[in-house]
């Protein structure tokens, strides 16, 4: 069973025609909804980058301490 290279040219034309072929839309987006959006991931996003920015910090004193036990250093 083997196809013929126009056939399968003209089924993918085909298929292309049909996807790109423009179809009423019957649908209506509240002018409002990316505010809802900006305002369910504003206070995500700002707690994310908070607890980000404590938690380098946090992290990086703790191998600090860390560092100058094992090393013997004095803390400066």
């Amino acid at each position: 069973m083997t196809t013929r290279p126009h056939t399968t040219f003209a089924a993918l034309a085909s298929v292309f025609v049909a996807l790109l072929w423009p179809a009423s839309a019957w649908a209506y987006i509240d002018p409002n909804a990316g505010g809802m959006l900006f305002q369910l991931l504003a206070p995500l996003i700002a707690a994310a980058v908070g607890a980000w920015l404590f938690l380098r910090r946090w992290l990086a004193d703790l191998f600090k301490r860390g560092w100058r036990r094992l090393t013997g250093r004095n803390s400066e």
